[in-house]
């Protein structure tokens, strides 16, 4: 396409970025169709809505379908699990066999472009990982994070559907962790705690992408021709200590044994997976270079620190309301 697609399709509508690019396509007068399992509350009139079961058997032919009677030409893929959740299998079914129904639909439908998130936390976060991690390196992800595991698989999966179509144009957009005033997920909720347990002995760099970020480089991968895998990033890292003092938040500091006895069934519960799931991304690096997305998609507005006080503030602000 030489220019931006005047029809774009949306999995994953309840999603943040779902739903965020959503309003934003339609308020700059470009048609968008949204796909879910259910309409989100309060959608916005402008945005077209068809109910869509990514585990159903026969999705794929479903999805295409509309895609072919919509005009789509340009799909965003966004129909994650915001959060691990402790039925692993239907989050595998979700993530991997889900995303292969959207592809195969596209492909039927002759869709020339799909965008796909994606993050970060898939490099994994490892003792010997470089200062910055590029495009091109492993994703080794984490053993013990079932999310993390099957969202590799599915950008596996994705890596042979696009050599079978190349024809197609494939983003895919490696996001650190996003945090701003209205994102809500794990980590936020972590973030928000009154007081947060930390592992002991460990202060690695952290690195942070503002929300409005995150959408401008959707926004970009969605209307222009940006094959290629890119990270989306903030600017500057900060060492996970800085944060918390610069929020003056308390935190908890816990040897191993004691961090994972006192958070084992919480983490178990909400997430299937042990703590060390999480709390090695508190550990030790994976930070990511973020030279190729801002190349392509322009520079962000909010370095990390920037990204942070943001957070920061706004929970300030709802506290006093």
């Amino acid at each position: 396409m030489t220019s931006g697609p005047g029809v774009v399709a949306i999995l994953g509508l309840r999603t943040f970025v779902g739903r965020a690019l959503a309003l934003r396509l339609a308020s700059r007068k470009i048609r968008v169709v949204g796909l879910d399992l259910r309409r989100p509350l309060g959608l916005d009139g402008r945005v077209g809505f068809h109910r869509v079961d990514l585990l159903a058997p026969r999705s794929d032919a479903v999805i295409a379908e509309i895609l072919e009677e919509e005009r789509v030409e340009a799909v965003l893929h966004a129909a994650f699990r915001t959060d691990p959740t402790p039925d692993r299998e239907q989050d595998h079914e979700l993530e991997a066999i889900g995303s292969l129904h959207v592809m195969n639909a596209c492909a039927a439908a002759k869709v020339r472009r799909l965008v796909v998130v994606s993050s970060t936390m898939l490099y994994g976060p490892h003792p010997d990982n470089p200062n910055y991690l590029t495009e091109d390196h492993a994703l080794r992800g984490h053993p013990d994070a079932h999310a993390v595991r099957d969202r590799i698989e599915m950008e596996q999966l994705l890596g042979d559907w696009r050599e079978r179509h190349p024809d197609a144009e494939v983003t895919v957009l490696r996001a650190c962790w996003p945090i701003g005033p209205t994102i809500a997920n794990r980590i936020v909720s972590y973030f928000s705690l009154p007081v947060v347990p930390l592992p002991l002995g460990y202060d690695p760099l952290l690195q942070l992408v503002h929300e409005e970020d995150l959408v401008d480089s959707f926004e970009g991968a969605l209307l222009t021709s940006r094959p290629g895998v890119f990270n989306v990033v903030g600017r500057g890292v900060l060492p996970v200590s800085a944060l918390f003092r610069l929020a003056r938040k308390r935190t908890l500091p816990l040897p191993a044994p004691l961090l994972d006895r006192v958070s084992y069934y919480p983490s178990q519960g909400q997430t299937g997976d042990p703590p060390a799931a999480f709390f090695d991304y508190l550990r030790y690096l994976w930070v990511a270079d973020g030279r190729r997305g801002w190349d392509a998609f322009g520079e962000p507005v909010y370095s990390t620190k920037e990204a942070w006080i943001s957070f920061v503030s706004s929970r300030r602000m709802q506290r006093y309301r």
